[in-house]
């Protein structure tokens, strides 16, 4: 395909637009005599899980899964197949709480009112303000509106804990679901179609973990009550995970003490320990991964200037990006002396229609090296918030966690997105370093006059 096609300053496909299109192609298929696979695979238990049932009790898989779009059946339905796998396993009278930006599977929405209707679990489901599909529609009469009963679905106006912005975090507890109690799901995945067709995301599962359950329950209880959370950006630390829930206060609500500044931005914390040398790695360099759907702002120029000192001063960085901001490519394509940050795009135009329609939509850094003194930390953090200025005032979830396992699962498939699915960025321009190790022309990035996706409020919309 033409390779303008895959720039980054493309703009998102609407996901209405997606399906619309994709239904009638299904139509098309049927009228023809065409055989057509359900749009969902129902959930297969693996031999490793079925012999785990059957030796303690069932229990969810642990650990972080990953979708694959476009490949129809378990692997593309991989996360939504695991939260109802859980739905319908939720043990009579325990409760689910699901917190979602955007949601339209009615597959999710009849598991939770089946678990309702027939094992009297009480289901609370919060999600964002900006559309109101069937799915929803259909939780709402079921659930009902009244926040104070046991059972309900609810939209929040903007950001249920901050000032204005939007709910954007998502995660589901579940008090105990199998044989497992405090269970917290938790990634980059939405429970919309869109999630398993044109991205790549991820759900991590923690199984018997009562305290970051009750955190994570202590903050969907005052999402419910809609307004500014009294303290509403937290940080809590539970041996290996750290748990970072946002929004900050805005002009107004904040003080000295509360208000957001680089410093004190999630990011900048997680990433201020790295040193970049004497690393037990076998370049003895700290390695830095990053996949992150949307990047731009003020916010993330200060996140991407970060990352690029870090590669200035010897880390191993290499980053993926789904959508870039103009201010943001300009700092990918500004060379150290140890040449350009390693940077590819995970944005496709796949119908050639000028705008990006398959893309990852993870929210991924990973750490493997010098950190907070120990030469051999294996960090991954993930969770909701894109690299922008609206991660800073919505609500959001950030998970930190040093575990060597997990670090390995997500560089494998970071690996394997970085390998398959990603392309280079387009440059264009011309200018001339003298000395130093990339002596000669280097290039700047391109730019288009119309400017397309560039610091897009559309790419929040996800």
């Amino acid at each position: 395909m033409p390779q303008s096609n895959l720039l980054t300053s493309a703009r998102p496909r609407s996901p209405r637009r997606t399906v619309r299109a994709r239904f009638a192609a299904l139509l098309v298929a049927v009228v023809a005599g065409a055989v057509i696979a359900p749009i969902a695979a129902a959930p297969i238990a693996s031999p490793a899980e079925a012999a785990s049932a059957r030796k303690g009790g069932w229990r969810p898989t642990p650990g972080v899964k990953f979708n694959t779009p476009r490949v129809g059946g378990e692997r593309q339905f991989r996360l939504e197949n695991q939260v109802i796998a859980a739905v319908r396993r939720a043990k009579p009278r325990s409760t689910i709480k699901m917190v979602m930006f955007s949601f339209d599977r009615m597959q999710v929405a009849d598991a939770l009112i089946e678990a309702r209707r027939k094992r009297k679990v009480h289901v609370q489901v919060i999600v964002n303000g900006h559309e109101l599909p069937a799915a929803q529609k259909k939780l709402r009469s079921e659930l009902g509106g009244k926040r104070s009963k046991r059972s309900f679905f609810y939209q929040c106006k903007a950001s249920c804990r901050g000032q204005g912005d939007v709910q954007h975090s998502k995660f589901v507890l579940f008090s105990q679901t199998g044989v497992a109690k405090n269970v917290v799901m938790l990634g980059s995945l939405n429970m919309k179609l869109n999630g398993a067709e044109n991205q790549w995301n991820d759900l991590l599962t923690l199984n018997n973990k009562r305290r970051l359950h009750r955190t994570l329950d202590f903050v969907f209880n005052e999402m419910r009550h809609d307004r500014l959370a009294k303290r509403a950006y937290l940080r809590r630390s539970y041996g290996k995970f750290g748990l970072y829930i946002l929004p900050f206060p805005r002009q107004g609500a904040a003080n000295a003490r509360t208000r957001w500044t680089p410093s004190r931005d999630p990011i900048s914390r997680l990433l201020a320990p790295i040193k970049c040398t004497g690393a037990r790695t076998d370049s003895g360099r700290t390695i830095v991964r990053v996949n992150m759907h949307a990047w731009d702002g003020d916010r993330g120029l200060m996140i991407a200037k970060r990352l690029r000192d870090l590669h200035a001063k010897g880390c191993d960085v290499k980053i993926m990006v789904g959508y870039a901001g103009g201010k943001v490519r300009d700092v990918f394509a500004s060379p150290t002396k140890r040449g350009l940050m390693p940077t590819r795009s995970t944005g496709f135009d796949t119908d050639d229609d000028g705008e990006i329609d398959l893309y990852s939509h993870t929210k991924i850094l990973l750490v493997n090296g010098n950190y907070d003194g120990k030469r051999d930390r294996k960090m991954v953090v993930t969770g909701s918030s894109n690299f922008q200025n609206g991660g800073q005032y919505g609500d959001e979830l950030i998970l930190r966690v040093f575990d060597s396992g997990l670090y390995r699962k997500y560089a494998d498939n970071w690996g394997m997105v970085w390998r398959d699915h990603t392309h280079g960025f387009s440059w264009g321009g011309a200018g001339v370093i003298t000395g130093g190790a990339i002596a000669g022309r280097w290039m700047m990035p391109r730019i288009y006059a119309d400017d397309l996706g560039t610091d897009s409020p559309e790419w929040r919309n996800e």
